[in-house]
């Protein structure tokens, strides 16, 4: 993607009123940020879900595209990749979900966040020697495992200690931020944070601008993309409310597996933890076993089958490329118009064949599914 389009993708997620979902239904129906901004209010009006407010907020933005490409100039400054919804790179666990952000920030190579298996840790900011422990127990042991990475937000407690613990076995992991990548906060994990910049699977991301400062509205949604890397959540020690908690019930609306590192009922800090085992919103977690045998990870039949469907239908290079992404995950239309860069009316061409076909079927929701 050129400078150009970047600067059209920065102003687009920039604009007010405007969040990721919008920003995928205008570029699925517009094919680029670039024709959003050159659209005319009859245009845009005509989109479905975009009404008289978004389009007039469009159209009163397209004054601002010298504030992105300033916001630009200060990511490269900073050694930051800006990642949009359409590129290659942008993480795959994260665009399966709808409320994902349409751009995030990149510090750091940061492979861990493609890699084969992305675990969460999170838990209290107050957490005691034991949590510290348990925490750094649980990273060794998951370090055994191939394409294990670590996945957490850099703040005090858990989170940093299994930043801190994957460095030190050596695997990849990905310190989610609640404010802009041009400073580490809290500060005083800033040399944990040089420590991941400089190796080659881990780093820093964020969805917020580069100066953007923490706040309270922030840090919910910041976890939501924790929760959207991982493969599964383990929560290691928590109070009855806090962020942790938070990160967990995403994780299961996102229909993750979580786990719960169970405490004494006397402790105010494991009263999280046993809640979430208590009301079956958690597995108990007592040994990386636990979570080998959720995700079925021992077990490696899905490309397999996978290519075994291809084969039997005799999918054409489109087909198939629509069904590894349903194979995926099942979407919506305009998500998988998204992923594929399939413009809709030939997109829905396609489904219908494969689903006369037999291998693609429309379920409530105008979701798409492998039959």
């Amino acid at each position: 993607m050129t400078d150009t389009q970047k600067i059209y993708e920065l102003w687009l997620n920039d604009i007010n009123g405007i969040g990721g979902a919008t920003c995928k239904q205008l570029i699925s129906y517009l094919e680029s940020a670039e024709n959003v901004y050159n659209s005319s209010h009859k245009e845009l009006i005509k989109i479905p879900n975009i009404g008289e407010f978004l389009t007039k907020s469009i159209l009163n933005s397209k004054s601002k595209l010298d504030k992105a490409e300033k916001e630009l100039e200060l990511a490269r400054a900073n050694n930051t990749r800006i990642l949009t919804y359409m590129d290659r790179e942008f993480p795959k666990r994260l665009k399966l979900q709808k409320d994902a952000p349409y751009l995030i920030y990149v510090k750091g190579k940061a492979l861990a966040l493609n890699a084969s298996k992305n675990i969460a840790i999170v838990g209290s900011r107050a957490a005691t020697n034991y949590g510290h422990y348990v925490t750094k127990r649980i990273v060794e042991k998951l370090s055994d495992l191939p394409g294990m990475n670590i996945i957490s937000g850099l703040a005090y407690g858990i989170d940093i200690h299994a930043h801190r613990a994957a460095l030190e076995y050596k695997i990849g992991t990905i310190g989610v931020m609640a404010n802009g990548l041009k400073t580490v906060y809290p500060k005083l994990h800033q040399k944990t944070a040089n420590e991941m910049l400089a190796d080659n699977k881990s780093g820093l991301i964020s969805e917020n601008s580069m100066t953007s400062l923490p706040d309270a509205p922030k840090f919910p949604a910041r976890n939501r993309i924790i929760a959207a890397l991982a493969d599964a959540v383990i929560v290691v020690q928590a109070k009855k409310r806090g962020g942790a908690l938070i990160t967990a019930d995403i994780a299961n609306s996102y229909h993750k597996d979580v786990f719960a590192v169970p405490g004494l009922i006397t402790d105010p800090l494991s009263e999280g933890c046993n809640n979430l085992i208590k009301y079956k919103k958690a597995h108990l977690f007592s040994s990386v076993d636990d979570i080998l045998t959720e995700l079925n990870w021992s077990k490696n039949s899905k490309n397999n089958n996978q290519m075994s469907l291809f084969q039997k239908n005799n999918l054409t290079p489109l087909e198939q490329k629509i069904t590894q992404i349903i194979f995926e995950h099942p979407l919506q239309i305009e998500e998988i118009a998204i992923q594929t860069q399939i413009p809709l009316p030939k997109l829905a061409s396609l489904l219908l064949q494969l689903e006369l076909k037999g291998v693609v079927k429309l379920k409530a929701g105008n979701i798409y599914t492998l039959n």
